[in-house]
């Protein structure tokens, strides 16, 4: 089987204005889709949708810019070896792996339809029937942040995730609103993105009062992080500061690493995401398996590695919401907060190309 032929599309998807840390607020996901055709017949799909440009190092032009050069050398190959497709890729291109990541999951797309298999079947199979979804709730305390938390469990979800505003008085009184209202079995993190100085997170965290909380990447840098949870004890789940092995296995080494939250185009695609997920499986560190933004596409990946992953090492999955136009077919489902991928085999979830649009460029 040889690679034929490989386009790019392009969609805006407008979503409810969703906001992480430090009020960087996105409305409408860019999105880049690749779709990978065979002399097989068989054809695989995959995309990657980086929330703007102030949020991790990525931005929409990028992932284009960048699929422009790689697409043409996977021409003639052999998108079922995998592993020599991201190889291929780091060759030609050091770092950016949201660039590499639609072409990766294309490719694990094909192979698991040519095996007539679910995507999660080629990972490991199905250990973890109903991974569990992690419900996000908004920032400020109030009646809204009591009704989003009302409805999350009433959809069967337990599991919050909270973003910091960046005010340390504002964030004492959230965590402090939020620990007087958690009911036993609920969690909540409290998602820094990366904002707050070591010396704002550690006054947050003696202020906060006795509330069982994760800080997930609360600073910038993984030096901070571990400060942080070196002079708090406050639990620490890493996100944008993880983005490798090396990270994960340091983090283990200095007792830091209480979570890991793993994102597909975060790592590079499923290739890497696999390879660190099994490790974290190993080393006994939960994750929370997500994207970086909440395409259909990606979250059914998503769904599928959930499937693949034993439930002792998951802490949670991401499913896509707020999303306000439809672009796929068959998109994964939530049943009483846990989160179902598509049947079929590969991804099980396809674009519809009348709502996508036509290619922007074609290589062949």
């Amino acid at each position: 089987m040889k690679i034929t032929r490989i386009s790019i599309h392009q969609v805006d998807v407008p979503i409810k204005p969703a906001t992480i840390s430090h009020d960087r607020v996105m409305s409408v996901f860019d999105i880049t889709l690749v779709r990978i055709e065979t002399d097989a017949g068989i054809e695989g799909w995959g995309d990657t949708v980086p929330w703007g440009a102030n949020f991790v190092a990525a931005f929409p032009e990028g992932a284009r810019a960048g699929l422009e050069f790689l697409a043409p050398k996977l021409i003639g190959r052999d998108p079922r070896d995998v592993a020599a497709i991201s190889d291929l890729m780091d060759f030609e291109m050091t770092g950016q792996p949201y660039i590499k990541t639609a072409l990766d999951v294309a490719c694990w797309d094909i192979l698991a339809r040519s095996m007539d298999a679910p995507l999660y079947r080629v990972l490991g199979g199905m250990v973890t029937e109903r991974p569990e979804v992690v419900g996000s709730v908004p920032p400020i305390p109030g009646d809204e942040l009591q009704a989003a938390m009302d409805a999350l469990r009433a959809n069967g979800i337990a599991q919050f995730s909270g973003k910091t505003s960046g005010d340390v008085a504002a964030d004492i009184d959230y965590l402090r609103w939020m620990g007087e209202r958690m009911r036993p079995g609920e969690s909540l993190k409290y998602d820094g993105n990366g904002g707050w100085r070591v010396d704002e997170a550690i006054r947050v965290a003696k202020g906060m009062g006795d509330i069982d909380v994760y800080f997930e990447q609360p600073c910038a840098t993984y030096a901070e992080c571990r400060e942080v949870r070196r002079t708090t004890g406050i639990p620490l789940i890493l996100d944008e500061s993880a983005t490798d092995v090396g990270i994960v296995v340091q983090a283990k080494s200095d007792g830091v690493l209480d979570g890991l939250n793993l994102k597909l185009a975060k790592v590079g695609g499923i290739s890497k995401m696999r390879l660190i997920r099994d490790l974290c499986v190993a080393l006994h560190v939960p994750m929370e398996i997500q994207d970086s933004s909440y395409s259909e596409l990606a979250c059914a990946v998503v769904a599928h590695m959930g499937h693949s992953t034993p439930e002792r090492a998951i802490r949670s999955v991401i499913h896509p919401k707020g999303l306000l136009k439809e672009t796929v077919k068959n998109p994964p489902v939530i049943e009483n907060g846990r989160m179902i991928a598509p049947t079929g085999p590969g991804i099980g979830t396809v674009p519809m190309l009348d709502a996508i649009g036509g290619p922007i460029s074609v290589f062949e």
